[in-house]
């Protein structure tokens, strides 16, 4: 199967992306930013500070959930701005936020289904994003059947739309959810593979984050660890945290033979702070 991929196969995944976004829930191109009311809370060390007004500028757990997933700055700033219960957005500028997030889950799912066909795998032999078999591939995802194709068929909209809703209720809110209850790392299930939410692990130093979600994203977690190819490549951002591979975790490529030193991390010590020592 990985010796079918081709670098053609890979460009033309690129296409579902407009072609998807035809298809989205937001209804606007210029939609406005969120608005979330600043804070008031104490400095770092010490009491309260009446006087002092904080700006929350980040809400992040899983990196490559909401930088991926927004592509309009407003809505990417306004979401930073927020807590993960969205308190004091109004419904109609969140439903335009949700909109665009699950525009772009579906353009991941019709790419994924779209390269199947390009590299000549059936529904069955190629990627499952999210878990799912994809119901076509190649350009049998549009009505005209050609790659020139501009309108989705009926079931792929259906289809696009059902794995965008699952995703999103699997990573959506984006907050970190430890399970005190077994050793815990960023590939623990809350449930089974279809649970919601998805994930209840920490992350672990050396957990490949990326790697993790665009396997799951593209291809189910299915893709095993391997030498560079196209295929680990779809599912990788190619950056490891150490050249030895026994020190990586999730990650897809293995770092084997990858000579760029400056890509790694020297070993984390195993007691606090954690961090590797100064070089």
């Amino acid at each position: 199967m990985m010796n079918k991929l081709t670098s053609r196969g890979l460009a033309l995944a690129l296409l579902a992306a407009p072609v998807a976004a035809g298809c989205g829930e937001d209804g606007s191109n210029t939609p406005p930013m969120i608005d979330a009311a600043p804070q008031e809370d104490a400095p770092p060390d010490g009491p309260p500070n009446p006087g002092v007004v904080y700006q929350q500028v980040e809400h992040l757990a899983r990196p490559g959930i909401n930088e991926a997933l927004l592509i309009t700055e407003g809505f990417l700033a306004g979401y930073n701005a927020t807590a993960p219960t969205y308190t004091g957005v109004d419904p109609a500028t969140l439903n335009m936020v949700v909109g665009e997030a699950k525009t772009v889950l579906k353009a991941v799912y019709l790419g994924a289904c779209l390269l199947n066909g390009a590299a000549g795998l059936s529904a069955a032999e190629g990627v499952h994003p999210a878990g799912i078999q994809c119901h076509a591939v190649g350009p049998a995802i549009w009505t005209e059947g050609t790659l020139a194709g501009v309108t989705l068929t009926a079931a792929s909209q259906t289809a696009a739309q059902t794995y965008a809703d699952k995703v999103f209720g699997q990573f959506i809110p984006d907050v970190m959810r430890i399970d005190t209850g077994v050793d815990s790392n960023y590939l623990t299930l809350c449930g089974d593979a279809d649970a919601v939410p998805l994930l209840c692990g920490g992350r672990r130093l050396n957990d490949d984050t990326i790697d993790i979600t665009y396997n799951y994203l593209i291809a189910g977690a299915a893709i095993p660890k391997g030498a560079y190819n196209q295929f680990n490549a779809l599912v990788s951002d190619g950056v490891n945290f150490s050249s030895n591979d026994a020190n990586n975790s999730g990650n897809a490529i293995a770092s084997t033979g990858v000579n760029n030193p400056q890509q790694y991390h020297p070993n984390v010590s195993t007691t606090f702070p954690y961090s590797a020592p100064p070089e």
